[in-house]
């Protein structure tokens, strides 16, 4: 029994010693071989010494290549380079990490520009500035400069600054955007990642071309646009300024490329000039959405036409509200000229200035009739609707329906916002639909507004399926009396209009 154990032992130990030894084997010869790979010794080499290709042999090619390099250098003389800084709110774990609070960070961003005077104006995009409290400009030559805001057009997303040091520039010209078409080579440029001057070649894909987050009509191109080239030009091969590099396609691969966006030169410059000798974009504005003359939509208003285009909805206080136009109105043709569809009479809209008036003719329940319009300053946008104080003093506001949410079934006004400091605030929420006003059926904001000023009211409310009553006492306080309880949502057989 112990002679087995020794033997067992001395063959564990014999083998031991003979892996030991191999393994040094391998290292000392493995380490040879090492050394004699890397020993210095002369080699013999013999390598191309010219191109077989002249550049007679491709004149084309060597003329292109030629071409573009100069446009290239053209380019990056007026290429600045944009650096950000801001402060965001950014939702951050508690120090218990058991809820989430708000914190405000330090952001940076990084941006493109071209220079387009020669007093230094530089064109950006809108939000490559947005919301940043410091800008800082690199030119071409490596020189940082500081610049002031000149103005801005976020519905059209351009900014522009100007160099505050005194120098002189060399500009690039505008090109006409509409004279672009698909298939024409252009030169996208901007500093990518921040990365310094970088120029990618592409062509135009398409034209008028429409984002959801967007009503413009875009520039599409192949070139590559990245994170940071937002706010440089587009370039045709003449050198000239054809758009502003805006996004690439939305809710894609962040790697994904060869779907560019730019802001044609022609909306570009005019704003340009309109910040420029006023400070901020002056633009006409008439205070009403159009769409297509669909088959719902002519359906609902006992149409029977398909060409003409639907006035959607007009804004209270609006230049069209003034000029008598309705919800629903169908408009048949502008200055004698016949429309056909929406874009027909957008497009005419687009080229009027301030104080421009035009004739319309409409359609509306079965008489045809004539309008004047005058196109009046977007700054109207701004003017509160006749009625906001006193809704905000009720504590919600709604709006009224368009003619394609009345098309699918939809009735009375949208609760768009509510106080929940208020009475009411604290029973109806954005989104219920008020269709009746003391039982009459309600469908503007002045019939609504009417019934509340008059005393006690009672509305009928539609939520998920739901109809249910409150009571709104909007006179001042000393004409109120005591309010019943409200009641909550409770179901009705009544007919609920179909909910947006």
């Amino acid at each position: 029994m112990r002679s087995t154990i020794w033997t067992r032992a001395l063959l564990v130990i014999m083998m031991t010693v003979m892996m030991t030894v191999v393994a040094i084997a391998y290292w000392r010869w493995n380490s040879r071989v090492t050394e004699k790979n890397v020993s210095f010794r002369s080699e013999v080499f013999t390598m191309a010494r010219e191109s077989e290709l002249k550049e007679e042999d491709i004149p084309i090619l060597h003329q292109l290549n030629e071409e573009y390099s100069r446009v290239a250098r053209l380019v990056e003389r007026v290429l600045v380079s944009i650096d950000t800084t801001g402060v965001a709110t950014v939702p951050q774990p508690s120090e218990d990490g058991d809820s989430m609070v708000e914190k405000r960070l330090a952001v940076h961003g990084l941006g493109s520009g071209v220079i387009v005077t020669e007093e230094g104006h530089i064109i950006t995009a809108y939000h490559v500035i947005q919301n940043k409290h410091a800008l800082r400009v690199t030119l071409s030559n490596g020189k940082s400069v500081s610049v002031r805001l000149v103005g801005v057009d976020p519905e059209l997303d351009i900014a522009v600054l100007q160099v505050e040091n005194p120098m002189t520039f060399t500009p690039l010209p505008f090109g006409n955007s509409d004279e672009i078409a698909p298939g024409m080579i252009v030169l996208a440029c901007g500093n990518p990642y921040g990365l310094g001057t970088t120029v990618s070649r592409g062509i135009i894909s398409a034209r008028e071309r429409k984002l959801v987050d967007s009503g413009l009509d875009l520039i599409q191109t192949d070139a590559s646009i990245f994170p940071g080239n937002s706010g440089g030009p587009l370039i045709n091969i003449r050198g000239e300024i054809i758009g502003i590099n805006k996004s690439v396609l939305p809710n894609v691969e962040k790697n994904y490329a060869g779907i560019g966006f730019a802001i044609p030169s022609n909306l570009v410059l005019h704003t340009f000039e309109q910040i420029c000798r006023h400070g901020r974009p002056m633009r006409g504005y008439l205070g009403l959405d159009i769409v297509r003359n669909t088959p719902p939509l002519r359906s609902f208003l006992d149409y029977h036409e398909a060409g003409g285009a639907v006035v959607n909805i007009v804004k209270p206080g609006s230049p069209a509200e003034q000029a008598g136009l309705q919800t629903g109105d169908v408009m048949l043709s502008f200055n004698e000229v016949p429309i056909q569809t929406d874009k027909d009479v957008k497009d005419r809209i687009e080229n009027l200035s301030i104080g421009d008036k035009f004739r319309l003719k409409i359609w509306r329940k079965g008489q045809k009739m004539n309008v004047t319009l005058k196109v009046g300053d977007s700054i109207l946008k701004n003017v509160p609707s006749p009625w906001e104080d006193f809704m905000e003093g009720v504590g919600m506001h709604l709006r009224e329906l368009t003619a394609e949410e009345q098309s699918i079934g939809a009735r009375g006004l949208l609760v768009i916002q509510v106080n929940p400091k208020k009475s009411v605030g604290q029973i109806l929420q954005a989104g219920d639909m008020v269709f009746a006003v003391n039982h009459q059926s309600v469908s503007t904001m002045d019939a609504l507004v009417r019934a509340l000023r008059e005393g006690p009211a009672l509305l009928t409310v539609s939520r998920d399926g739901q109809q249910f009553n409150v009571k709104v006492d909007a006179r001042p306080v000393s004409e109120k009396t005591l309010l019943p309880r409200i009641p909550t949502a409770t179901k009705s057989s009544a007919i609920v209009p179909r909910e947006l």
